[in-house]
């Protein structure tokens, strides 16, 4: 059955067998040789249409030239060596389909040195967007907001913030036990049914059949913290980072 891919809001097809391809396609015999608006076979038997068609200068090496063509599905060398194939990539415009550069800020696992920093601005009580100026060379308010609002999300950023609140936790005598206590009294106790009634889903969430508690009891630590008074936060030493800069 035949595929359709959107690029730049158009719809392009591909199609799973040569049954499907209208008459009227000219389907050429060599992708590499293609040109674009060209039909052509790909290597797993799928036809589809170059969209693209450019070269890349290598930095060594006899033939420094290489050419490249570029479907709805991804981005291949003309090299008789490789082949073409019509899954589609998560970046179709890198050869190889690698993550794009929004999609390796959100998979990468490590650090850099300004979400370090970005981390122990947020630890210290500053609010996403103002961490982020201050972590990142911007200064642009705009930017800052949408940036910090996708880091923030990110597993690393997640654990990092984990690992930044540990001490200031500990500090303010917070521990798993004392949240869900203080749950279970809102559930028991709250003056309003609506109150009772969110503290026994939260605790139905913490507790639910995926054994995820772990998770949600860090994720209950963060909102906690996001309700820590300025005396709180002044009584714990703030990162030496930050008061040194």
């Amino acid at each position: 059955m035949m595929r359709h891919y959107k690029v730049n809001k158009i719809d392009h097809t591909v199609f799973e067998s040569m049954d499907e391809v209208p008459s009227k396609v000219d389907i050429k015999p060599n992708w590499r040789k293609a040109k674009v608006g060209d039909w052509v076979k790909a290597d797993d038997g799928c036809i589809v249409q170059v969209l693209r068609r450019g070269d890349m200068i290598k930095d060594k090496g006899k033939n420094r030239v290489r050419s490249y063509i570029g479907t709805c599905t991804g981005t291949f060398v003309c090299l008789a060596r490789n082949k073409m194939d019509t899954s589609k990539r998560r970046n179709i415009y890198s050869i190889g389909g690698e993550l794009s550069a929004e999609e390796r800020v959100t998979s990468r696992t490590t650090l850099s040195k300004s979400e370090v920093l970005f981390v122990q601005y947020l630890s210290s009580g500053l609010s996403a967007q103002h961490a982020y100026l201050k972590a990142f060379p911007t200064n642009n308010p705009y930017y800052a907001n949408t940036k910090s609002a996708s880091l923030i999300k990110t597993e690393r950023i997640v654990k990092a913030m984990k690992r930044e609140l540990e001490p200031i936790v500990k500090e303010l005598g917070i521990s798993p036990k004392y949240i869900l206590d203080r749950i279970k009294a809102e559930a028991d106790n709250g003056d309003k049914a609506d109150v009772r009634l969110k503290a026994l889903f939260k605790l139905s969430d913490i507790l639910d059949l995926e054994d995820k508690s772990s998770t949600k009891v860090t994720q209950v630590t963060g909102a906690l913290f996001q309700g820590f008074s300025e005396d709180q936060l002044e009584a714990v030493e703030r990162p030496k980072e930050i008061e040194n800069g």
